[in-house]
């Protein structure tokens, strides 16, 4: 993991620890709480998701799922 993911990580857990501390304060109410949660994620996999776009198009890659009751290792 580089800075830059670091970076974006703690950005991600410090917010979630921020809204739930909200939550013990009475702040914000458990429907926020869940909403900003919610966006976190939205956030996590957008930037999970970009990550994919920077794969080469060359490059030599398969994704699948396995099929049957065979375990995926002996499918490998």
């Amino acid at each position: 993991m580089n800075t830059e993911e670091r970076r974006r990580t703690a950005f991600v857990e410090l917010e979630a620890a921020a809204v739930w501390q909200g939550l013990e304060r009475g702040v914000v109410t458990r429907q926020e709480v869940h909403e900003r949660l919610e966006e976190l994620e939205r956030l996590l996999w957008r930037r999970v998701l970009g990550g994919l776009r920077k794969v080469a198009p060359e490059a030599s890659v398969h994704v699948g799922f396995a099929v049957g009751e065979q375990p995926a290792k002996e499918l490998a």
